[in-house]
């Protein structure tokens, strides 16, 4: 019974491919009729009677199948499907509503049957405003291989991954391409552009067959009004993607997994710190290391006159402060703000927990320690020259 089923779907398939509507028609409708649980051949069968324009058949397919993915929790393909709906008939506007009921019904159950996901963007909303945003989403599909947007580019819309997989990609200074992340079904993407300066911060890329939802940032500054809490679970997944980002391309965590990286940014805190601010000072004990999120740090040192030396400015994405911990001795220059920054401390203690959990960054960090420390020798010793010079003249 299984060859036989398989091979009425594989009819129906090789059909459909040359382009014979009829017998692949009928191909799935025997397929559907030994396997009625299949909805990806349902709804494939919905697409051929649109394309034979039984556009009556075809919507009526369309609304079976889009409900019954919405009553298995699959809120994403039925989004999809009611999409297909409109195409077909833009007169169908209901279709939304008694969708937003089925998920808000779906949402409100104590002991789902199969488990629901939750989806930050349309979990938080009521039906009322589950209605007003399914009515404005825009739906688009891309080909494997296409790049739906580019790092650079201006944008502020945001993507949710209704089917297929894209990868988040950045671009290195040598030119090459990071692998950053891989989005499924349920993710979303853009909310760089949208909570910062309107421009997308990463390449996307489809790496298969993909239909992607788009959701304006007016619709969305509406419902974040009405709804003030979509706002906060936004802002922290957002923070969590900036704090990704930011490891991702920092040349001490960059060798590390997404999974990796989730792991290791848990065990920094965050510091905001005001300008003009001292974070540490030479012959002070060691006790963190700091990436800077945003802001500015000056590293300096003093000679015996109470004189500086600036030995260098630092900016996002920078870190500092791991000579000291890494070799265990005290610091051997100042650090202080020249703005207000925020930084991303990691205490020696949680620095330990991730050499233990992944060896491979102490090398790492080694190497960038001993490079440091020829250059600030190397300055040292240029200065040095220099006074004696000055002297002489």
């Amino acid at each position: 019974m299984n060859k036989r089923k398989n091979s009425l779907k594989e009819e129906a398939q090789q059909a459909l491919a040359r382009g014979e509507l009829k017998k692949a028609l009928e191909y799935f409708k025997n397929h559907c009729s030994l396997e009625p649980e299949d909805l990806r051949s349902q709804l494939k069968m919905a697409e051929v009677y649109e394309r034979l324009g039984q556009k009556k058949d075809a919507i009526q397919l369309y609304q079976k199948v889009a409900e019954a993915y919405a009553q298995d929790g699959f809120l994403l393909q039925a989004i999809s499907i009611n999409k297909m709906i409109l195409r077909v008939d833009p007169s169908s506007k209901d279709i939304n509503d008694r969708l937003a009921q089925l998920y808000s019904e779906k949402t409100k159950e104590i002991k789902p049957l199969r488990p629901f996901p939750h989806i930050p963007i349309f979990s938080e909303l009521n039906e009322q405003e589950l209605q007003s945003l399914l009515r404005k989403v825009k739906t688009k599909t891309f080909p494997q291989g296409a790049f739906i947007c580019r790092e650079g580019e201006e944008g502020d819309s945001l993507y949710v991954v209704s089917r297929g997989e894209v990868a988040i990609t950045k671009q290195r200074s040598k030119g090459e391409e990071m692998r950053i992340h891989i989005l499924k079904e349920g993710d979303f993407f853009g909310e760089f552009g949208f909570f910062t300066d309107q421009k997308r911060h990463a390449n996307v890329k489809a790496l298969m067959e993909c239909e992607i939802f788009e959701i304006s940032r007016n619709e969305l500054d509406e419902l974040m009004k009405r709804n003030p809490h979509l706002k906060e679970v936004l802002q922290t997944l957002f923070k969590q993607r900036v704090l990704d980002l930011f490891l991702a391309c920092s040349p001490l965590f960059s060798s590390l997994t997404a999974s990796e990286r989730e792991k290791v940014f848990k065990r920094f805190h965050l510091r905001k710190v005001p300008g003009d601010t001292f974070l540490f000072k030479g012959g002070e004990p060691s006790q963190s290391l700091y990436l800077i999120k945003s802001g500015e740090v000056e590293i300096f040192i003093q000679d015996r006159r109470d004189r500086k030396i600036n030995l260098a400015t630092l900016r996002s994405g920078h870190f500092f402060g791991e000579i000291g911990v890494i070799m265990n001795t005290p610091r051997m220059a100042f650090a202080k703000t020249t703005q207000p920054s925020e930084l991303l401390e990691l205490t020696k203690e949680e620095m330990e927990a991730c050499f233990l959990k992944f060896p491979k960054l102490q090398p790492i960090l080694k190497e960038i320690s001993l490079k440091r420390l020829v250059q600030m020798r190397e300055l040292l010793s240029q200065r040095a020259v220099e006074k004696v010079k000055e002297a002489m003249v």
